[in-house]
């Protein structure tokens, strides 16, 4: 069997080798991940040569081509393996990676594992499709095809991305419907680590971490989320986000408990008597750490009101 692996760089190994996955580069490398991504399908060679070489250039040739696929063929096609044992051609002449020898690629074990979870909706699913779900990510461990930059694997990159972070968001709207918050957590901080633009998830953060009570952690991940967009893309959050800081950032300086009412007296406080009574005593004040937090408490929603305030002209310029 030969085992092809396209996460990160192309690498290969063959069952009998032993030795660790071997490393292939160039044209040769380029025609094996294109016959893998379509394992079971054939190619002309002009399609091929098109899609691979699209270069005019006197190096693009049929020649230069069948050159490509020979050493290809010296590279995977290694004894005891046979020729055509992996690579084949049809009546026609098109070309599959389709011989009678096994193939194992770790984008298709990663497509086989993740599908069934994304398929269905979250009520139907197995604890094999979770687990599914669970592995695929794992295996991912880097997009595909890092050395290359030809649309064809710009493209296919970009699909087994949107299949990770699909994977990954489906990981973290099942552990947040388990109320397991630091499992959701650790899922959408993945997403973030690939895409750190996405602002929804940002915000499924921020609710997180209030959840879990941690609210200075959620009231940070909106810091980290404003300045990525102001960076990046230079604007200001959605309003939906905003809306959710204000929410935070008032519920942080809001007591668990009622405050009194400032005519209400606190415990322990001599009752009232009519002004200018000679039994009333000297005013009471209250314990001074109760008076400092409430300070506090005053100073800090001052201070989230104007910066909420300027963030919202921002928003409007």
């Amino acid at each position: 069997m030969l085992r092809i692996w396209l996460f990160g760089s192309l690498s290969v190994a063959t069952d009998e080798e032993g030795a660790g996955a071997r490393a292939i580069a160039g044209r040769c490398a380029s025609l094996l991940a294109y016959l893998a991504l379509g394992h079971g399908r054939y190619f002309s060679r002009s399609e091929l040569q098109s899609s691979l070489w699209a270069e005019r250039s006197s190096s693009s040739t049929p020649g230069s081509f069948n050159t490509a696929l020979w050493r290809l063929r010296r590279l995977v096609e290694k004894p005891p393996m046979r020729r055509g044992d992996l690579i084949v051609s049809d009546r026609r002449g098109a070309i599959g990676l389709n011989g009678p020898a096994g193939v194992w690629l770790d984008v298709e074990e990663f497509e086989r594992l993740v599908t069934p979870g994304l398929e269905k909706p979250p009520e139907r699913l197995t604890d094999a499709d979770i687990d599914g779900l669970r592995r695929g990510v794992e295996l991912y461990t880097s997009d595909i095809l890092l050395d290359l930059s030809d649309d064809w694997a710009l493209r296919e990159r970009e699909k087994h991305r949107r299949h990770h972070l699909n994977a990954l968001g489906r990981l973290m709207q099942l552990a947040t419907i388990r109320r397991d918050h630091a499992e959701a957590i650790r899922h959408g901080q993945a997403i973030l680590d690939h895409d750190a633009l996405r602002e929804d998830v940002h915000r499924e953060l921020m609710q997180l971490f209030v959840q879990s009570g941690q609210r200075a952690q959620a009231l940070q991940q909106f810091e980290t989320c404003r300045e990525l967009l102001r960076r990046e893309l230079a604007i200001q959050p959605m309003r939906e986000t905003m809306a959710l800081y204000q929410q935070i950032a008032d519920s942080a300086i809001t007591p668990a408990t009622p405050m009194p009412h400032p005519h209400t007296p606190l415990p322990g406080a001599w009752p009232a008597v009519p002004s200018g009574d000679a039994r009333a005593p000297r005013a009471i004040e209250g314990p001074p750490q109760a008076h400092e937090l409430i300070d506090a408490a005053r100073r800090q929603l001052a201070a989230a009101d104007a910066q909420l305030q300027l963030s919202l002209r921002l928003m409007r310029q």
